[in-house]
This record gives structure tokens, sequence and C-alpha cells, in this order.
């Protein structure tokens, strides 16, 4: 059997079902326009504040102190360096420089300067070399050596 309705419960029913909503979302938690007009007191935003210190602001106990090490004068240097020697100095179209020592570097920088012949890709390091000062030698060789 069908069930009839008439046609007088449908708009009954459905003023209820507004009524309904409207009263469930004005409850005050579940009214999103109460989420936007509300503000942090003062002590939740202390909190938030304090949550988002910057970390030379964090006092950790019994932590050591570090100072900052700022960058060697030959680390930008090399940047131009890597390309052929790689990133780390573990070679690549030229040798490796890792593991080298300063006075090794120093000298050879300062032979292909003069226009030396040291190996077999000497002439792409000449005009590489051409181009350092002095000061520019001793700051790659320290850098290199660090490697």
């Amino acid at each position: 059997m069908k069930s009839q309705r008439s046609f007088a419960t449908v708009p009954v029913m459905a003023t209820l079902c507004v009524l309904s909503v409207l009263a469930l979302t004005g409850c005050g938690k579940n009214d999103p326009g109460v989420a936007k007009t509300v503000k942090p007191t003062k002590i939740q935003l202390a909190a938030i504040e304090d949550r988002i210190k910057p970390y030379s602001m964090v006092n950790i106990e019994g932590a050591t102190q570090v100072a900052q090490a700022s960058a060697m004068p030959g680390e930008a240097k090399y940047a131009s360096c890597g390309a052929c020697h790689g990133a780390q100095g573990g070679g690549g179209v030229g040798p490796a420089l890792a593991g080298q020592s300063a006075e090794y570097i120093a000298n050879r920088l300062n032979q292909y300067k003069n226009g030396e012949k040291v190996g077999s890709q000497s002439n792409m390091m000449w005009a590489q070399a051409g181009m350092l000062s002095e000061a520019d030698i001793t700051d790659l060789a320290d850098y290199i050596q660090t490697m």
C-alpha cells in the first residue's frame, strides 16, 4: 500500500527542517560566524608568540653555545673551479683536488699562472690561473686544503 501524504504536510515538514538547521547552526560552537568574530585573548597570543620564538632566542638547559663560522675567503672563489674539479674537489674534467696540501695547490696555480706545462690539461688552466692574484691563490689553496 502506498502511503498518502497531503500537500499540507509537505510545507510543515520543510518548515521544521529549516528551523532545525537554523537552530543547530546558531548554537555558538557550531556557528561559523562566531569563529570569525572571536579574538584570541592576551594569554593565548602570548602562548602563540612563545611557540614561534626564533631559534636564536631559545634557551636550552645544558646546551653549549657555538659561534657561527664565517665562510672562508677561498670558498666563493672556488665556485668557478668546481665546474671542472667538482663541488667537493673530487674531480671531474679536471683532477681531484680534495686531500691536497695548500702548498701543493699554491705551487701548481703559480706554475699555471707562469704558463708552465704541468700536465695534459695545462692549456685550460693557464687562463684560469692567469686571472688570480697572490691573495686569490693563497685563499684558494687554504680552502681546498679543508676539503
